[in-house]
């Protein structure tokens, strides 16, 4: 198994430079499609639900202090097998263009991170873990037929306390029969809630 410098080192190698709050994102992102897509995980190392969203610490304590990062040479990208090296693929193709505040507002958003602090406001400091049976079950969902897809989105919704009405259902719909991708979605979504 690699671990979370190898990964690290892939998305540099693919991506180039970034910013540590973007390579925190993905190194999350990495793992959270390898456990829904294979039920394994991609590295070993926790991840926890900060301020500013999911962050490995054992990444952290690398870059720390640092804003920009060009390569990793903690990491070894060849250590990576031909699963995990087309996770990070998949996921530099569609993550790598959102920049880390989108990324951020993104991981916010979703259960995983919201569920590991516990009802903390977005602001307060916070070291739980995000486990691994959460995020395999929340990403693992994302890939169902569309109707169970859809229903299952409206049911979590609705446990949050949030209703989806008929035209975000069909939203919903459009993303998991190919009619919208992901990214598309995502940035409206992002567009709207940046214009409000």
């Amino acid at each position: 198994m690699a671990d979370v410098h190898d990964v690290a080192a892939a998305l540099l190698e693919r991506l180039g430079e970034m910013t540590a709050m973007k390579l925190e994102k993905l190194v999350y992102y990495c793992q959270c499609w390898h456990l829904a897509r294979h039920d394994s995980a991609l590295f070993d190392e926790p991840i926890q639900a900060w301020r500013e969203g999911p962050v490995v610490p054992a990444l952290y304590q690398r870059h720390r202090r640092r804003y920009t990062i060009s390569s990793w040479s903690d990491g070894d990208p060849t250590t990576l097998d031909s699963s995990a090296r087309a996770t990070v693929d998949w996921v530099a193709d569609r993550y790598g263009r959102f920049s880390a505040v989108q990324l951020s507002r993104m991981t916010h958003a979703e259960l995983p991170w919201r569920g590991a602090r516990d009802g903390l406001p977005d602001s307060a400091p916070s070291s739980n873990e995000i486990r691994r049976d959460i995020i395999t079950v929340y990403y693992a969902r994302q890939r169902a037929d569309a109707e169970t897809a859809v229903t299952l989105a409206t049911a979590s919704a609705a446990l949050e306390g949030i209703e989806l009405d008929d035209e975000w259902q069909d939203r919903l719909r459009d993303l998991a029969t190919g009619v919208l991708s992901a990214d598309e979605l995502i940035a409206e979504e992002i567009a709207r809630s940046e214009g409000a």
